[in-house]
């Protein structure tokens, strides 16, 4: 028998070389007092511990304190409403579904009390895990849970039961069991495993409506070159930044020109403290000391060249979204823009945010993203002026330009309201000197109010701007930026003018090159259906095409390229094939109707003007509504079924007595959209749910429930008439027909996403008043006195009509 090995005192783990044991036969007075406390408490618990008939009886009082209170609402009810029979039946099921609900959970609670305590505490696990998906949809967590735990459940038991070695003590029923659950495991896995790394599925097929008509597009086309070439610039680069950046050099030791700070604490929240922790010590530095840093490409020679600045969105802010805009900052410079990609990844999101929770994260940054786009034009303004710098004199600070991409989107636009205030308008101790003479705002799929000045919509006064989105975008699901567009306004006598772009197809990453296909990134791009997605060449030629445009026609006062932003079509020699809407207008315009002046459908916002409308199943004026919130403008909703209507449907809008000042050059115009509703029945309330019983009998025999005319491209007819009765007609494709509402699958399953698969978006249709009068000779387009909308193309609709008006061209 071995001896006790001798201890050193000296090496005892847990004590000092030099001291004796703590002996703790004889504890101090405190813990003895707080020992014998806590006895006597669990021994006056034990004392008064309910029994089970003191339970029963706290169950049943408390059923009859619930009877009394839904008795006391059911006879408050019973008695107003006395004479309708549907109370007393709700009165007598609502107790029955409460005790039924309250019985149902009882039974899972004792259910998966049954369970193993550790097979639960797995469960409980996959649901806190689960819950890190919410972006999905509550389908998309319940179906994602359900998946985890059913694969995990079968091949773990049947593995475990393999690995034990128990397979000889297994009855023959058993192990029918254990192979069938883990035959079951592993089909199950192998599916989902090639459904999250599958591209996805092709898109529903989408007809083209712009291209149904007799225009020929060579003819839009003629004169016009493709902004998207490079220019006759050469061009040249650098960066400016703090010179101290710890992750990137070229902020740091390869700074071109240092630039100094500016404290940002008063406009960014949440970045102080345990919650501003994380982000300080990863940068460096916190608010009071933002960088002022950007990379810029440059056109050789003396300039002056127009400015334009671009800011990001939220990415994760480890992932440096600054270099994303090359390509763009490549083709800007060759022709003849200073372009610059404005650094804010310190204001993105990381995971180490969650350091802070809860409430980690900055919150309502996109003012401080806006602000900070000033602050660099600051430092612009001072260098075109300081003698011997780079940019002295070649900046041309009279022809401005701010652009964004998601957040960076919304902060163009803040920039574009701040550059005008005097004050920080949430905290006027922020004084504001800016004043550049700014005159284009670019938004790419950006987002909308997630900050609003003082608490309302940011709304853009006599400025131009341009946006763009993509239908197939899985960060930015809804159309925002058609939002501020419509919320922009011309007050002044400027030559504005506002545009949108609706790219089908498109996603929200490729507009930057380190975003890429996914949308969502991490283990959420499992779940995106990307097989429809544009090629990322074909996505940033568009981007090149029309930015570029916008800018060479607001800053170059290249008028010819205005041709591009309200038809796509004059550049289809070399755009990329897909279905692309617009909507353009511009501040020389006189307005007919934009529906925003009155609650009376009669009346027109020109002053005297008069509406009526005949046979139609729909007719009301009412706020227009997109996937996410409103789209901030009303229009009126336009409804026809020929197959019911007694007579000729159509909507009349006459002139206002002293006439509308439209030119016989000039141009009329109008927004439409696809509502995506059914046209109510012309029919009394009897007939119609006869009508619509019939209906569905008849779908269910035809086996269509959904109909494919209602996915045909809308068509009617365009009068106008003169004060002599003279009449001229065009059909609305001699623009083009209206586009249908484009059905995206942005997830591979529509089931796990609660974001719907449309939405609202506008088209605007030209007509020139020469058009009219080629129709018919003998109308006189400078004494117009109505404009009709005859619905005798298409068998059925209901579209959105908006912004009614005439453009001196």
């Amino acid at each position: 028998m071995s001896e006790p090995t001798a201890v050193n005192p000296e090496n005892a783990p847990g004590e000092q070389a030099g001291t004796l044991p703590k002996d703790d036969s004889n504890p101090p007075a405190r813990v003895v007092f707080w020992r014998r406390a806590g006895r006597r408490i669990m021994c006056f618990f034990r004392r008064v511990k309910p029994g089970p008939r003191a339970w029963r009886g706290a169950a049943v009082g408390t059923l009859l304190a619930a009877g009394l209170a839904y008795l006391l609402l059911a006879v408050w009810v019973v008695v107003v409403a006395k004479d309708n029979l549907a109370v007393y039946l709700i009165a007598l099921v609502l107790p029955a579904v409460s005790l039924l609900g309250s019985a149902l959970g009882l039974l899972l609670i004792r259910l998966l009390n049954r369970l193993p305590s550790f097979y639960l505490w797995a469960l409980l696990t996959s649901l806190m895990a689960g819950a890190a998906y919410g972006g999905l949809g509550p389908w998309g967590v319940i179906s994602s849970i359900l998946a985890c735990v059913l694969v995990g459940s079968l091949l773990g038991a049947s593995i475990r039961i393999f690995a034990a070695g128990g397979w000889r003590d297994l009855s023959k029923l058993q192990r029918a069991v254990t192979v069938g659950g883990l035959i079951l495991g592993l089909g199950l896995a192998g599916f989902i495993t090639w459904w999250l790394v599958n591209d996805g599925h092709a898109g529903k097929p989408v007809s083209n409506a712009a291209l149904e008509t007799s225009q020929k597009s060579g003819n839009r086309a003629q004169g016009l070159s493709d902004p998207s070439q490079p220019g006759p610039n050469r061009v040249l680069r650098l960066t400016y930044g703090s010179g101290s950046d710890r992750h990137r050099p070229e902020y740091a030791e390869r700074v071109t020109i240092r630039t100094r700070t500016v404290d940002g604490s008063r406009l960014v929240g949440n970045w102080s403290g345990r919650k501003g922790w994380a982000r300080t010590r990863y940068w460096g530095f916190d608010a009071k000391k933002l960088p002022l840093q950007a990379r810029v490409w440059y056109p050789e020679g003396n300039g002056p060249f127009p400015l334009v600045l671009i800011v990001h969105g939220n990415h994760l802010m480890e992932e440096y979204s600054d270099p994303g805009y090359a390509y763009l900052g490549e083709l800007m410079a060759s022709r003849g823009f200073i372009f610059a990609s404005v650094d804010e990844n310190f204001l993105n999101s990381s995971p180490g945010d969650l350091t802070g929770f809860p409430g980690g994260g900055l919150k309502e940054e996109n003012d401080t993203r806006g602000w900070l786009l000033l602050e660099h034009l600051r430092l612009w303004r001072d260098w075109n002026k300081s003698a011997g710098h780079v940019f002295s004199g070649r900046v041309d600070m009279d022809r401005i330009a701010v652009a964004g991409h998601s957040r960076g989107g919304e902060a163009a636009t803040v920039a574009g309201v701040f550059n005008r205030l005097p004050y920080y308008p949430d905290d006027a101790r922020v004084r504001f000197d800016f004043g550049f003479n700014i005159r284009s705002i670019v938004a790419i799929a950006p987002v909308d109010g997630q900050y609003k000045p003082a608490g309302a919509p940011a709304r853009l006064q006599d400025l131009n701007y341009f946006v763009l989105h993509g239908s197939w975008d899985g960060d930015m699901r809804s159309f925002h930026g058609s939002r501020v567009l419509e919320r922009a306004s011309f007050k002044g006598d400027g030559d504005w003018f506002k545009s949108s772009l609706y790219i089908h197809q498109a996603n929200h990453g490729q507009f930057n090159t380190v975003w890429g296909r996914s949308d969502a990134g991490g283990p959420y791009t499992a779940f995106l259906n990307l097989r429809p997605i544009l090629p990322p060449a074909d996505q940033r030629k568009i981007a090149q095409v029309f930015l570029c445009a916008f800018l060479e026609a607001t800053l170059h006062d290249r008028r010819e390229f205005r041709r591009l932003m309200r038809d796509w079509r004059a550049g289809a020699p070399w755009l990329p094939k897909t279905v692309y809407l617009q909507k353009y207008e511009e501040a020389r315009s006189n307005m007919l109707a934009t529906f925003e002046e009155d609650l009376d459908v009669t009346t027109t916002t020109a002053s005297g003007g008069r509406i009526a409308a005949e046979n139609l199943s729909d007719w009301k004026e009412r706020a227009v509504d997109i996937k996410w919130g409103g789209l901030d403008t009303r229009g009126v909703f336009l409804g026809w079924n020929r197959k019911e209507a007694p007579g000729p449907c159509s909507y009349l809008i006459q002139w206002p007595e002293a006439g509308l000042a439209a030119t016989p050059e000039g141009t009329l115009f109008f927004s439409l959209a696809d509502s995506k509703n059914e046209p109510a029945s012309y029919k009394d309330d009897e007939g119609e749910q006869k009508e619509k019983k019939s209906s569905e009998e008849q779908k269910k025999k035809s086996g269509e429930g959904n109909s494919k005319d209602q996915k045909k491209p809308i068509d009617l007819t365009l009068e106008l008439t003169d004060g002599s009765g003279n009449r001229a007609r065009l059909p609305l494709s001699h623009f083009g027909k209206l586009q249908p509402q484009i059905e995206t699958d942005v997830v591979k399953a529509s089931f796990m996403t609660d974001v719907p698969g449309s939405e609202v978006v506008f088209q605007t249709f030209e007509f020139p008043l020469a058009a009219f009068h080629a129709a018919n000779s003998r109308l006189d387009t400078a004494a117009l006195r109505s404009l009709r909308f005859v619905f005798d193309r298409s068998e059925k609709g209901v579209i959105i009509l908006d912004g009614i008006g005439f453009r001196r061209d």
